[in-house]
């Protein structure tokens, strides 16, 4: 049947908070959604698995929060409107949390928001952005404009395209079997691991460690603090990488032909290694910190590295 442009499915819950033991509730909905979809996605605790698929509806199915109010369900244009009402305030200590599965058009766009949510999407072909306060964003075949970020939770990828951004606070960051163009992973305190085709990538964590696995990159830039830091890649004409590190170590393998002017200085107490070739480390006469300037090939594109405390080594496979 027609509507209004506005369907509102309603869970049959009260409208005043529900006690802590009361019965989850069980829902399980479906509306015909068009496939240009703009899908918006609203749950303060609990598991949610969000997939596309080839169909031109969405479902929910599961149990809603023991502490939820109400559950919207709504269509409204090409807008849909998913989320678990619950309780301006309260204290939410029970066990029974929001598990739901939500099938989508492939082609549908996302606007995910969590607090003490989990989060696992799956084959998408359009923008997807998901945020989450202290839960965990598992994320795998997506195409489009991805943006995942958490506080306190872990931040995995795979096999996404596009134009990636993936970011935590205290969390792990990894991106494996990566096919974008375009990538950017940041994490203060976490990790940093990826395995991607993207020529063009930033890295930056505080004080996890960052190990990247690349093809050829016309452009790279690594940032960390404390922790180490580790690049395997290729290096296009005219390309460009800038490493800096404070206090860890920085390790640059370079594979193919190497045409590049090469940099590296260390300021204070760290160390350089050239692999590279037979240029010449020149020690500070001061005994504290070291530079290298040398070119390989036609010295195309530009290698810039500098630590303060670290050791930085150079080499080619």
């Amino acid at each position: 049947m027609q509507t209004l442009n506005k369907v509102m499915l309603t869970a049959a819950l009260s409208l005043v908070m529900l006690p802590a033991q009361a019965k989850q509730e069980s829902v399980d909905q479906r509306l015909q959604v068009p496939s240009n979809v703009v899908v918006s996605v609203d749950n303060l605790r609990g598991d949610i698995d969000i997939l596309g698929a080839d169909i031109d509806y969405a479902d929910v199915k599961g149990k809603l929060d023991e502490y939820a109010t109400g559950f919207i369900f709504e269509l409204n244009g090409s807008n849909l409107t998913i989320k678990v009402e619950m309780p301006e305030r309260g204290n939410f200590s029970g066990d029974e949390e929001t598990e739901l599965t939500i099938r989508l058009p492939l082609s549908a766009m996302l606007e995910v928001n969590g607090v003490s949510t989990d989060f696992d999407v799956k084959n998408f072909s359009s923008d997807v952005r998901v945020n989450t306060v202290s839960g965990d964003i598992e994320a795998d075949d997506l195409n489009g404009r991805i943006r995942l970020s958490t506080v306190s939770g872990d931040v995995d990828g795979e096999r996404l395209a596009g134009e990636v951004d993936l970011k935590s606070v205290s969390g792990d960051v990894s991106d494996e079997e990566s096919q974008a163009t375009r990538v950017s992973y940041r994490s203060t305190s976490g990790d940093v691991t990826a395995d991607t085709v993207a020529r063009h990538v930033t890295a930056e964590s505080v004080s996890g460690d960052v190990k990247l696995h690349l093809q050829e990159v016309d452009t790279l830039q690594i940032k960390s603090v404390s922790g180490d830091v580790e690049a395997r890649t290729a290096l296009a004409a005219h390309g460009r990488i800038e490493a800096n590190s404070v206090s860890g170590d920085a390790k640059l393998t370079l594979t193919g032909a190497v045409n590049a002017r090469i940099e590296a200085e260390v300021s204070g107490g760290g160390s350089i290694e050239n692999r590279l070739n037979d240029a010449r480390v020149d020690e500070s006469e001061w005994g504290i910190g070291a530079s290298l300037t040398t070119e390989l090939g036609d010295g195309s594109a530009r290698v810039e590295l500098t630590s303060m405390s670290g050791d930085i080594v150079l080499q080619k496979n």
